[in-house]
């Protein structure tokens, strides 16, 4: 029998590669303890979960935000979600959500909407988060300047 006398083979992470990864032997034992984990009933129940998970991701998502929303309108007549109703309508006048950043804003009604907030803001704004899935700081924020936004602020606290 012959040898080869070549130098190892060096992989991306500069790790030698032994000549022994690719023997038979090594490899039946790698493919043996593969066929036992995946025989694994409770590894087959985990990988199909991750699999299903990812694959309806974007559903879930959608499921849990309608299940907010329901309870939202639930209760559509308490005075907190009408508050968090009129802040989206000011910040969003043509009540096209994809145009919120493009259509302006109603700065005096912002400011009505701040003093019937005071005192009630963390209800007002859970009740925002949750039908229009960001914070109604985050919004107001990206609505007015700072000045304004400051002066919002100093009301509603």
């Amino acid at each position: 029998m012959w040898q080869l006398h070549e130098k190892p083979i060096r992989n991306s992470g500069n790790k030698r590669l032994n000549n022994e990864a690719m023997n038979p032997v090594v490899v039946q034992k790698l493919a043996k303890g593969a066929k036992s984990v995946l025989s694994n009933k409770y590894v087959l129940l985990g990988l199909l979960v991750i699999v299903l998970v990812l694959f309806f991701k974007n559903r879930i998502k959608r499921a849990f935000r309608a299940i907010k929303e329901e309870s939202f309108d639930a209760n559509e007549t308490k005075d907190v979600n009408q508050i968090a109703q009129q802040y989206r309508s000011a910040s969003n006048p043509s009540g096209f959500s994809w145009m919120i950043d493009f259509d302006g804003t109603d700065e005096d009604s912002i400011r009505n909407l701040a003093f019937q907030t005071k005192g009630a803001f963390e209800r007002v704004s859970q009740a925002y988060n949750d039908k229009f899935d960001e914070t109604l700081t985050d919004r107001m924020r990206n609505e007015l300047d700072t000045e304004s936004f400051q002066n919002w602020k100093s009301i509603i606290d």
